[in-house]
């Protein structure tokens, strides 16, 4: 009755062999020579561009071996190229990335203002944090008719006095010390006071020896807070006396925000995001008079964006992404340095030397500390080379030349710092284990091309003058006040350990997600502590 009915649904059958075969084949087959027309043929046709790090899925490219692990797939880059440290280039979900990593390069990019440009980055940044436009321009369209361009010979951009504004609080002067030693070490000491803090929120336990504390914890209050008070004065834990705990949750998740990650998915990273957002509203809504004990920082920046007409919601939001880069570091540095410390008794002892004449009935003499110190000074900055796994990115806006080959305009550039920090050429074969001495063997290391713990150029962080000598300080008093030993009786996240466990192990670094700055340990690690008070003085 209908004659071509089976012959028309023929091709509704299941396939034999061959054509499951053949079905199986092509696509196979169509990537890849797609592939090698990529990665082989096409750079023969562009010699003058920059090698590119092959990958099978196209447009994705190497999106989720970056999300997976943002260092190790830089890693894996090195590794290809045979670490020649030619620049390539990367391929994510529909962008180009450009990676430099020959120190020469970096430092001419560094002095790059005509081809590159770091402003998209971070209008971007203010974009994600949820800035209006109208606000955005304010920061970002040059007004020379403002109030905080009157007495400069040259207007710049708002944004670029909040960069000026850190840099006059942070450089060395009257500031910094005001800032440092009025404000900063007199918190360091009330944090280090568990006698009088009887409910210190670092101790895990007490005996008639001493305290159990956790070191991350310690290291929160010694900076976290310490620093914020500094900046923000007392008023800031009236409004939210929970502000560390959501400050701790923003930095387990802000990753979240960097790759901007969408919201049903990063609810824990939105949710700290808003309560710090929130808290900043209140605050500024607190009587400035009420608020008379913050720093030179806190209140030039709030005067020039209530000048500038900004809400407070808006200007809370400004603040929260300038107090993440305030806050978020140093603490990681100590923590980190404490830990090679604890995990060292030679070290521990060798450092202890060098403290203990600066001590003066219990208080510390930062000025002996700079002086005599060299030791501890080469932990910190050894420290900083290995904990520090932030990149620098930049925009090209026009074609750019390194080793010959170009770079394309519209594309992104960044800079791994952890790569300089690891380059073999200068830390030698062994690059990923400390050595505490370093710089003390070789003084000229603290200026190699190799070592930018806080970045370079226009750019160089304004705040590097207070991050060392502030860790410096409370690692110092730390040592010097106490005896401090890893308690084998607790594990890493401070369970109490039972029959069977294994012997403690030192807390891993988590590498594995883009960081502004230092590395916190894994999730679950700590090293926790045992603090006897030292008494040889």
């Amino acid at each position: 009755m209908f004659p071509f009915t089976e012959p028309a649904l023929a091709f509704l059958r299941i396939p034999t062999s061959q054509n499951a075969l053949a079905a199986a084949i092509l696509p196979l087959a169509a990537l890849l020579s797609w592939r090698i027309w990529r990665f082989t043929i096409q750079p023969f046709f562009f010699p003058n561009e920059p090698e590119e790090l092959p990958y099978w899925i196209p447009y994705f490219g190497h999106a989720r071996s970056f999300f997976q692990d943002f260092n190790a797939a830089l890693d894996n880059g090195r590794k290809y190229f045979k670490d020649t440290k030619v620049p390539y280039s990367v391929w994510i979900a529909g962008t180009r990335i450009y990676i430099v990593t020959a120190p020469t390069d970096v430092a001419d990019l560094d002095r790059n203002t005509t081809t590159l440009s770091y402003h998209d980055t971070i209008r971007d940044m203010y974009k994600w944090i949820g800035a209006t436009q109208d606000t955005i321009n304010k920061l970002f369209v040059l007004d020379p008719s403002t109030p905080y361009n009157a007495n400069l010979s040259r207007p710049i951009l708002a944004v670029s006095m909040l960069t000026e504004y850190h840099r006059q609080q942070a450089s060395p002067g009257k500031k910094l010390d005001e800032l440092l030693h009025d404000r900063i070490i007199p918190s360091m000491y009330h944090a280090l006071d568990f006698d009088d803090l009887h409910e210190h929120p670092s101790v895990l336990g007490r005996t008639a020896e001493g305290v159990r504390i956790s070191l991350l914890d310690l290291c929160s209050q010694l900076f976290v807070r310490s620093t914020a008070e500094a900046f923000l004065g007392r008023t800031i834990w009236k409004v939210n006396p929970d502000l560390l705990r959501s400050f701790r949750a923003w930095e387990r998740t802000n990753w979240k925000f960097m790759y901007q990650i969408p919201e049903f998915m990063s609810k824990d990273m939105m949710s700290a995001k808003d309560d710090i957002i929130h808290t900043f509203v209140k605050y500024f809504q607190v009587p400035i008079a009420e608020r008379r004990d913050s720093s030179f920082f806190a209140q030039t920046v709030e005067s020039m964006l209530r000048e500038m007409e900004c809400s407070e919601q808006e200007m809370a939001k400004i603040f929260l992404l300038h107090f993440w880069a305030i806050l978020g570091n140093v603490y990681k540095v100590a923590f980190w340095a404490i830990a090679y410390l604890v995990y060292d008794a030679k070290l521990l002892e060798d450092i202890r030397t060098e403290i203990v004449p600066a001590m003066e009935d219990h208080k510390l003499n930062e000025e002996h500390l700079i002086e005599n110190s060299p030791r501890l000074h080469s932990l910190v900055n050894e420290v900083l080379r290995l904990c520090v796994t932030s990149g620098l990115v930049r925009d090209i806006v026009k074609p750019t030349l390194i080793q010959g080959k170009v770079l394309r305009e519209g594309s992104k550039l960044m800079i791994p710092y952890r790569q300089l920090h690891l380059n073999r050429d200068v830390w030698g074969q062994d690059p990923c284990s400390i050595k505490p001495e370093r710089f003390v063997i070789n003084t000229k290391l603290i200026n190699s091309k190799s070592y930018r713990p806080f970045g370079g150029g226009h750019t160089l962080c304004p705040g590097r003058f207070l991050a060392r000598r502030s860790v410096s300080f409370a690692v110092a008093l730390l040592v010097g006040r106490f005896n401090i030993s890893v308690d084998t009786e607790r594990k890493e996240n401070g369970e109490q350990k039972k029959a069977g466990d294994s012997v403690l192990s030192f807390p891993k670094m988590d590498t594995t997600k883009p960081s502004p700055g230092a590395s916190l340990p894994h999730e679950g690690d700590d090293v926790i502590v045992f603090l006897r008070k030292y008494t040889k003085f």
